[in-house]
């Protein structure tokens, strides 16, 4: 809401709210001076404690959120001038914070919903890859497999050929040594 109060040369004007607890509440005050006062208080324990005072500023704004369970706040307003001052004072409460430009319209929540289908339609091929990439991995797992097998037997096969070998040539050589001994 918004409303405006002319106060006279050294007078100050005051108002309260009630608030509960995690209410918020945005007050925000323009004058056509800077040379007033402005003073928010909460009651705590039946006693005042001030919450925010400041003087001499073309625009003040102060936002709060309530702690305890209820809250009496009291503003005032005071005129340092010395000719009457215009208070115009814009005060919001709850919702009426909320930037409605931010709050999701059923057009947003169907882009969504066609944005999750598609999303789901990639994480079902990815699981199709990944289980292909497994049994691919699971058949090149057992190749290898085989390929060593089949490696070890041709390595023995190699080192038994070349036992073979080495065995007829030596014997060879030493029937050439007794053929030449003997002649």
């Amino acid at each position: 809401m918004q409303f405006g109060y002319e106060v006279d040369k050294g007078q100050q004007i005051c108002f309260q709210d009630y608030f509960s607890q995690n209410d918020v509440f945005d007050l925000k005050i323009r004058a056509n001076t800077s040379n007033y006062a402005v003073k928010l208080e909460e009651a705590v324990a039946k006693r005042y404690a001030i919450l925010y005072e400041k003087s001499g500023s073309w625009e003040h704004n102060y936002q709060h959120q309530s702690s305890h369970k209820t809250s009496h706040l009291k503003y005032c307003f005071i005129n340092l001038e010395d000719e009457i001052v215009l208070f115009n004072v814009t005060y919001k409460t709850g919702s009426e914070l909320a930037d409605m430009q931010k709050v999701a319209k059923i057009s947003d929540l169907n882009q969504m919903g066609d944005n999750m289908k598609k999303l789901n339609g990639l994480l079902d091929d990815i699981k199709r890859e990944r289980s292909f990439l497994i049994s691919k991995y699971d058949y090149m797992d057992k190749m290898q497999g085989s390929i060593s097998k089949k490696q070890v037997v041709f390595g023995l096969l190699c080192l038994g050929l070349s036992f073979i070998i080495t065995a007829i040539t030596l014997n060879l050589i030493k029937r050439i040594l007794q053929q030449k001994k003997t002649q």
